[in-house]
């Protein structure tokens, strides 16, 4: 981004807002950080302690204006395996268009709706989604977590425990042995066949 101007200051009461006075005198910058987002944001996928962004503002074609920066969330959730508390960092770059309202697309992806009365640019909506799309999915402690034992509970990566293994389900009893044959079926029916043909 462009050091022409920036303008730094603590969070203001909404701090996902940007005013948008002197925009025609050059791009506005600007780096703060929003505490208690899952206030401030609306509903998250995590329990975000903060969001830190840095932001550029500027013109665009007509009346539309482009926002462009990066953000840093922190969060600490339950790891799904052991139920350990566990940081979880998101960093994402994000680019957003606000157009009047009667320009946006219902569904269109990247932009949104400007209110040209208020002098702000409310930047909640881009900063949710990207938390949205760049949160992980699992949280997990570490990949190869083992996770608590179904019986007593102990946490595994720390201590083994003396429980036997768990007693396989009945129900599942018949399809016991059908995956090697449907394997074997498998390859007989492709044997011959080129690779890379679709019968």
């Amino acid at each position: 981004m462009s050091p022409r101007r920036t303008l730094r200051s603590p969070d203001p009461p909404e701090a996902a807002r940007i005013g948008l006075a002197g925009l025609d005198a050059g791009p506005i910058e600007r780096a703060f950080r929003v505490e208690a987002p899952g206030e401030s944001l609306g509903a998250l996928p995590l329990p975000f302690e903060y969001v830190d962004v840095e932001v550029e503002v500027r013109r665009a074609d007509g009346a539309a204006i482009r926002a462009r920066g990066t953000l840093g969330a922190r969060a600490v959730a339950e790891c799904r395996r052991c139920l350990e508390p566990t940081r979880i960092r998101v960093r994402a770059s994000w680019d957003a268009l606000y157009r009047p309202p009667g320009r946006v697309t219902p569904g269109e992806e990247g932009v949104w709706a400007l209110d040209a009365q208020s002098g702000e640019l409310d930047l909640a909506g881009p900063i949710r989604e990207e938390l949205w799309v760049n949160a992980p999915a699992w949280v997990e402690c570490s990949r190869d977590c083992p996770g608590l034992c179904p019986t007593c509970g102990v946490r595994l990566a720390e201590q083994d425990c003396d429980c036997a293994p768990p007693e396989p389900d009945a129900r599942w009893a018949a399809l016991e042995g059908l995956g090697g044959r449907s394997a074997g079926a498998s390859e007989g029916a492709s044997e011959g066949a080129p690779e890379g043909d679709i019968p």
